[in-house]
C-alpha cells in the first residue's frame, strides 16, 4: 500500500510511507578506551578520571549512533569519551535493505520503505530526553525515571573537547553528560573555556530521542 501513516495513542506517526526508516547496521561492546583520564572532565558524575576514548571505528562515519549505558556508567558521547565498558553502542543507517513479510509499505515510487517482517531491525523511539526552553541545564541535573534501559542517540548529543596540544595544555569542553543509574537517565550540560548552555540551547531547549530494540 502507498500513502499510508499509522499513529500510537498519542497520535505521534509511527510509520509514514513517504519516509524511509533507518535500520540496524550493527551492534559492538563498548570495551576498550584510550587516554584514560588524561582530559579530566569534570562532571557531577566524576572527575574524568574513568574517561576516555572510545575507538575511532565507532564514530562519525555518517551513520546514526545509539548508546546505551550499563548500570552505574556515565560518559560524554556527543564528544565520544566515555568509560571502560560503559555498555553497547548500536549502529543504523537507511540504506539497509527491507525484507518483505506482512504488511509491506511502499513509497509512491514503489520502493519498499516498511514491512512487519523488518521493524524489529527499526529503532521504536518511545521517550525523549527533553530539556524545555529556558531551563538552566548548566546548574541542574535532569534525572528521567524509566522502566527501560534506553538507547540514546548520540547524533543528538551536544559534545566539544579542545586542547592547546603543548605541554601548557588548555582544556576546554562544553556538551551534555548522561548517567544510567539502573533506573534513572540523568543528564546535565557541563562546559569549560566554551559556550555557556545560556549562550547555546537554554532559548529554546533540546529534544534527544530514547529508543528500544526488539529483539536486540
Amino acid at each position: 500500500m502507498s500513502g499510508f501513516e499509522v499513529y500510537n495513542e498519542d497520535g505521534k506517526l509511527l510509520i509514514d510511507s513517504e519516509n524511509r526508516s533507518t535500520m540496524f547496521y550493527d551492534s559492538r561492546a563498548m570495551t576498550n578506551i584510550t587516554d584514560r583520564g588524561f582530559y579530566r572532565i569534570n562532571s557531577p558524575f566524576g572527575d574524568g578520571s574513568t574517561l576516555g576514548y572510545s575507538p575511532q571505528a565507532f564514530w562519525n562515519d555518517g551513520r546514526l549512533r545509539w548508546l546505551q549505558f550499563n548500570a552505574g556508567r556515565y560518559g560524554f558521547p556527543g564528544a565520544d569519551i566515555v568509560e571502560q565498558n560503559c555498555g553497547r553502542m548500536i549502529r543504523t543507517a537507511r540504506n539497509i535493505p527491507v525484507d518483505s513479510g506482512y504488511m509491506d509499505v511502499f513509497d509512491r515510487n514503489g520502493n519498499l520503505v516498511w514491512s512487519a517482517l523488518s521493524a524489529s531491525r527499526m529503532p521504536r523511539i518511545v521517550k525523549f530526553f527533553d530539556v524545555p526552553a529556558g531551563f538552566d541545564f548548566q546548574n541542574n541535573i535532569i534525572s528521567m525515571p524509566l522502566d527501560f534501559n534506553p538507547w540514546i542517540l548520540v547524533n543528538n548529543c551536544p559534545g566539544n573537547l579542545s586542547y592547546g596540544g603543548d605541554e601548557n595544555l588548555i582544556l576546554g569542553y562544553s556538551g551534555i553528560v548522561f548517567r544510567w543509574t539502573g533506573s534513572q537517565l540523568q543528564g546535565r550540560y557541563i562546559t569549560l573555556k566554551q559556550k555557556t548552555w545560556a549562550e547555546t540551547f537554554q532559548s529554546r531547549g533540546l529534544r534527544i530521542p530514547l529508543a528500544q530494540f526488539v529483539g536486540i
